[in-house]
């Protein structure tokens, strides 16, 4: 089994990151947005047509985030362990039976995705503006560990 996809809910930060290394490395990528496909930023349909994102029927962010773990086989998280959308996707993916790794090194990472046969990856965390570089610190990240793995995948 090979990664294939990265989902993610479309937020500024980490989640973009995750959409954004998915597509640069050739993988499928999707996810759940709120109703109005809003974010910090406001409504960006546009991740729709760039990602293959879907629109939720609920406006809140909590349906996404179940939606999203639901729809993966394990989510990564990135950022401050003490944010409410951190905590509430770790619980959800308690709830779910998900595996997840919180702020993992590209070497955790790889050994996560390997072991738990990934092939679909939520890629979750928090915003870039409650955490300054956390796109970029993502984005590095996913890049360094799924080079090798999306390779095998095209």
């Amino acid at each position: 089994m090979a990664l294939t996809k990265i989902v993610s809910g479309g937020q500024t930060g980490a989640d973009r990151a995750g959409l954004a290394a998915g597509k640069a490395l050739g993988l499928e990528t999707g996810g759940w947005l709120p109703r109005g496909c809003w974010t910090e930023d406001g409504p960006m349909p546009s991740l729709v047509t760039e990602y293959g994102m879907k629109e939720h029927p609920s406006s809140g962010y909590p349906p996404r985030t179940k939606a999203n773990v639901e729809d993966s086989d394990g989510t990564v998280l990135f950022g401050n362990m003490g944010s409410p959308g951190y905590s509430l996707t770790i619980r959800l993916c308690l709830q779910l039976n998900r595996v997840y790794f919180p702020n993992p090194t590209p070497a955790q990472l790889d050994q996560f995705v390997t072991e738990n046969e990934i092939q679909i990856l939520n890629v979750a965390g928090n915003r870039e503006s409650t955490n300054p570089g956390i796109y970029q610190r993502t984005y590095d990240t996913l890049m360094a560990t799924l080079a090798d793995k999306a390779a095998l995948c095209t």
